[in-house]
């Protein structure tokens, strides 16, 4: 599954390669095909690709012993939803601004692992496309070509709820993750300036997901049916249960009503207060820090000075992130033993690499080569 991991440089170059603009519309391509053919690119539809997204190890056979090689380390994926409703309609250009700057912090702060990003967005369900769910990635190239994909309506219904929660449905229960098969989680994060409603609809399931979404569903092991939809409470409980998940509130005229909302699905130690939507990357990064045990609360503030968050923001970013569940990742089981680039596995479907005791020697690993020369005569 290769060595490439995300860089600057290959950002660079494969916007100017692709004729991403430096301002304006990054999807505007992308819109009118879909608006002329009424469907979203499979690679960002969520019904497309057999509708679980799937974050695995990238791991090489040796030829000298047919051992798979761990080539960049554990895999963690990081999936966003972004509203692009409304006043939020452009959020998908801030995203491929910020894009190189979001996968440098957050690697500042993940040593060790193998960065898989997936970055969609929402709507409403009075819009042509609800929601645009791309795969997790690990190059530039990919990373970019995806956002370029997405359809931002930008219309809404009007102020009083979005529907993030058919990106947190397929969040909780249409990815497949390594990770979680080794006792850890992977970060999940909403960013939006409404409420949600809090029923899911069988029809607009189907609309998102396609007709064979509960088949797909169970097949991940979880039953639900047209006649048992989880709220978004219960989804988000789920999405809990899998991930470290966070609402990360854009101040908007109804903010109160916003954080009760959410402080309802999530927790109040799981709500976070933006102070711009321009310093999205820094929040999720410190979140992330704070959340594996990177750094503690009172490393928080030169973090932020590197990161050039002005220091009023800071404050405020620093208020707001004081109750996160700091540790969480670091206290799970499978920390400690997670496995690191150049581990060696038997198989490609184990769970984890062997012992350096079970490396078989070079003369082991090549039996052919010791029969070729003959017996070694006294």
């Amino acid at each position: 599954m290769g060595r490439e991991t995300f860089s600057r440089s290959s950002y660079e170059s494969t916007t100017t390669r692709l004729g991403v603009p430096k301002s304006g519309s990054v999807t505007r391509r992308a819109e009118q095909e879909a608006h002329a053919t009424g469907k979203l690119d499979p690679l960002v539809d969520p019904s497309g690709y057999d509708l679980i997204r799937r974050s695995l190890p990238r791991l090489e056979q040796r030829e000298s012993d047919k051992l798979f090689e761990l080539t960049v380390g554990t895999p963690l994926p990081i999936e966003t939803r972004l509203d692009t409703t409304g006043s939020m309609g452009g959020n998908v250009n801030k995203a491929m601004a910020a894009l190189p700057d979001l996968h440098e912090r957050c690697s500042h702060v993940l040593p060790g692992y193998d960065l898989q990003i997936a970055t969609g967005i929402f709507g409403d369900c009075v819009d042509t496309f609800v929601l645009c769910r791309p795969q997790f990635e690990m190059e530039a190239e990919k990373l970019v070509h995806q956002l370029t994909l997405m359809v931002p309506e930008g219309n809404g219904g009007g102020n009083g709820g979005e529907d993030p929660q058919y990106g947190l449905f397929g969040g909780a229960y249409l990815t497949d993750s390594y990770i979680e098969k080794i006792g850890l989680k992977g970060y999940d994060f909403t960013i939006s300036d409404e409420p949600a409603r809090v029923q899911l609809v069988d029809q607009q399931l189907k609309r998102i997901y396609g007709d064979e979404v509960y088949e797909k569903v169970k097949a991940n092991g979880f039953d639900i049916t047209p006649d048992n939809l989880p709220t978004i409470y219960e989804v988000v409980q789920d999405l809990l249960k899998r991930t470290h998940a966070f609402f990360l509130e854009v101040p908007g005229w109804y903010s109160g009503e916003i954080t009760e909302f959410w402080n309802g699905v999530y927790g109040s130690e799981r709500v976070i207060t933006l102070p711009r939507i321009e310093v999205l990357t820094q929040v999720q990064a410190v979140i992330i820090g704070l959340t594996e045990g990177t750094f503690g609360l009172d490393q928080v503030k030169d973090f932020l000075a590197e990161e050039k968050v002005g220091e009023e923001d800071a404050k405020a970013i620093i208020r707001s992130v004081s109750n996160i569940p700091i540790g969480a990742q670091a206290a799970l089981p499978g920390y400690d033993k997670r496995p690191q680039k150049g581990d060696l596995f038997k198989e490609k479907t184990d769970l984890w690499p062997i012992s350096p005791s079970e490396v078989p020697s070079e003369e082991q690993a090549n039996p052919e080569e010791e029969s070729e020369k003959g017996p070694d005569w006294l």
